[in-house]
């Protein structure tokens, strides 16, 4: 496909009529549209994507008309969007053009019923009209929707092409192995019948036979089995094949990191010992704490509690006095004549002496049994304070141990971080195998079961077709019909088995085709893998393994690239595979690239690199580039540029295309 030209009427921020002519020149390939942020760079790319397809990726997709147009019509009044396109496919000149007519009512702008026109020039130079019906295959046909991203390439806004949606199909028919699928598709089998075998089938001469109607749909049913269980099997079979992989680069990192890996567990295991030490040092200084906090008082009065009773000492006050005896108590023994002992306190009687001596050592007549007392309650007041100040320094020996092995430990895991910094966390490794093993024993488990069920079904389709043979191989029609299904079958078992092998082989070249752009555009050591849904992943080798790595900006910029212009230059070229004794074209249509901000956030380099592969590789660059970004690619690319334009900005709603 060569894009020739694009014309826009009112087109959001294009008021009026602007053209671009693109430069169809297989030397001079590249058109260069100049234009600064807000310019309305990205409004172009998606004139592309609205003509194609009816889509805009923009804010507020349904307010295409420019918003001068819109503020001056009339109440009642309309205007009309339009964008056209002229291209070449395969040899045939298309004109595609879609059309919105908007209205004011109400006083707000309302979109009409759009319009989509496609048309052509037959081999006689007359243009004809495609019908509504047909328009959306054939654009499709043109270049697959699934697929435009691509080729209308957005780089500031598009997502990475690994995490794109299963693209195989679009990427099949692009390649140039539609031919084949279609083929496929024609010939059938027994379940449709439309197809040629399921046809055949249906026109066998039964007479009304009820048992082989019933065989034929047993058949029918076990045939649709076995076909979903193939589609089955294939997915089981390439996810398997994944998990195998994984596992295998999974195995080799841990067995090539297994110091690491015990370093790591060391390291954690370290970390928690340090925290439970630290649990244990919150408990001894509660325990220090409280401790201090009952016994403090004991311990700092002791050695005034110690001067006091040196003193009582030297003063000799202290005396035989029984404790808390009282004068009181002994006038009342007296005055009641009996001592408690029961002798007589009779005049003149040794009890008696005794007592009245005793009176001379009680209060209020002596202080010597308050100044016993106190010294008693000093002794026992004293009594626990060297177990307070042993129970104390050895809290605090235990605290002091505690920590210093908190500090070796840290010190530990300081070590071991800076012997492992800068290499992978396997533990994040091992749980990805275990989840990765447990994925493949589910996937074998179901592969076996499919299996189980295809023999089954296959069984049955054999049975069932004895029966059927036995019933219609009456009829000689019926065996000219089984002759042609068996020739038919036979037809469809080759195409598919050899449009498997051309898949493969497409895929394999494609892969090749990528890693050499991607080579020459990006300036390190990497490599970019495909798998069979034709998700794109970036490669690197890490210790004779290689994994998945991680992507900058940048470097997903030049990738895509790569994806992108692999696929063109493949489409380019004539791919000539053969099965068996047959040869097969598989060359498809050229394609044009058109990308808006084709080198943002790649450096100088790779911004000269890709400007120098690109014009190589495709058919025809137009790009939409700011002029920072132009003045390092335009000394590699200038002299493959055919046509130029720069886009100036009259206002907000006003920018205008000038040829250069």
């Amino acid at each position: 496909m060569l894009l020739e030209s694009l014309h826009l009427h009112n087109f959001r921020q294009y008021k009026g009529e602007q053209y671009i002519t693109f430069s169809c020149d297989s030397q001079k390939n590249v058109t260069v549209i100049l234009g600064d942020n807000t310019f309305g760079k990205t409004t172009l790319l998606q004139a592309f994507n609205w003509c194609f397809y009816s889509t805009v990726m923009l804010p507020h997709p349904d307010a295409l008309l420019n918003y001068d147009v819109a503020a001056n019509l009339m109440e009642g009044g309309s205007a009309e969007v339009e964008v056209e396109i002229k291209l070449i496919h395969s040899g045939v000149h298309y004109i595609l053009t879609r059309s919105q007519e908007y209205i004011k009512k109400n006083g707000g702008i309302h979109p009409l019923q759009g319009k989509m026109k496609v048309s052509y020039k037959g081999e006689d130079g007359q243009t004809e009209n495609i019908r509504e019906s047909k328009i959306d295959d054939v654009i499709n046909s043109i270049l697959p929707k699934d697929l435009s991203t691509y080729f209308f390439f957005d780089t500031e806004r598009v997502g990475s092409v690994s995490s794109r949606k299963d693209l195989a199909e679009s990427v099949r028919g692009l390649l140039g192995l539609s031919v084949l699928a279609n083929a496929i598709k024609h010939i059938g089998a027994k379940t449709t019948k439309t197809t040629v075998i399921g046809s055949l089938y249906g026109s066998m001469d039964l007479d009304g036979d009820k048992r082989a109607s019933e065989a034929i749909q047993r058949i029918q049913d076990a045939q649709a089995r076995r076909e979903m269980i193939s589609t089955q099997l294939e997915t089981t079979a390439s996810e398997i094949n994944n998990y195998d992989g994984r596992k295998e680069q999974l195995d080799t990192i841990l067995r090539d990191n297994q110091t690491t890996s015990a370093l790591q567990k060391k390291k954690e295991d370290l970390e928690r010992r340090v925290s439970q030490e630290l649990s244990a040092q919150s408990s001894i200084t509660k325990a220090l704490l409280d401790e201090y906090s009952a016994g403090a008082m004991h311990f700092y009065s002791q050695p005034l509690l110690h001067r006091a009773s040196d003193f009582l000492h030297e003063a000799k006050i202290d005396d035989k006095g029984i404790k808390d005896l009282t004068k009181a108590t002994l006038e009342d023994i007296v005055k009641r004549g009996t001592c408690i002992c029961g002798c007589e306190l009779s005049p003149g009687s040794d009890a008696l002496a005794h007592i009245l001596a005793e009176m001379q050592y009680v209060p209020p007549e002596s202080i010597g049994n308050a100044v016993r007392n106190y010294k008693n309650k000093v002794a026992s007041f004293g009594s626990g304070s060297e177990r307070i100040l042993s129970s104390i320094e050895t809290r605090y020996q235990e605290l002091y141990r505690s920590k210093t092995r908190v500090q070796e430990w840290n010190d530990e895991i300081e070590d071991i971080i800076d012997r492992i910094k800068g290499k992978e966390d396997m533990k994040k490794f091992e749980a990805e195998l275990g989840d990765v093993k447990t994925r493949l024993k589910d996937l074998n488990s179901k592969r076996e079961r499919l299996i189980r069920e295809d023999e089954s079904a296959k069984t049955e389709i054999e049975r069932f077709q004895k029966i059927y043979d036995g019933l219609v191989a009456v009829s000689g029609k019926n065996k000219s019909t089984m002759l042609y299904i068996r020739y038919a079958e036979a037809i469809s078992d080759w195409l598919v088995s050899t449009y498997k092998e051309k898949e493969g082989f497409i895929r394999e070249e494609l892969e090749e085709k990528v890693n050499s752009i991607f080579e020459r555009m990006y300036h390190g050591h990497r490599r970019v893998a495909i798998d069979a849904k034709y998700q794109v992943a970036l490669m690197t080798t890490i210790s004779d393994t290689e994994i998945e790595s991680g992507e900058s900006e940048g470097l997903n910029r030049v990738k895509n690239f790569a994806f992108i212009a692999g696929l063109v230059a493949l489409a380019k070229e004539k791919i000539i595979s053969k099965a068996g004794e047959q040869e097969f074209d598989l060359s498809s249509e050229p394609y044009p690239l058109v990308m808006d901000a084709p080198f943002s956030n790649a450096d100088e380099t790779h911004t000269s690199n890709i400007s120098k592969v690109l014009p190589e590789v495709a058919e025809q660059v137009i790009m939409f580039v700011m002029q920072k970004d132009w003045r390092y690619a335009e000394p590699v690319i200038a002299d493959r540029v055919g046509s130029s334009y720069r886009l100036l900005k009259h206002s907000e709603e006003f920018s205008e295309l000038k040829g250069v």
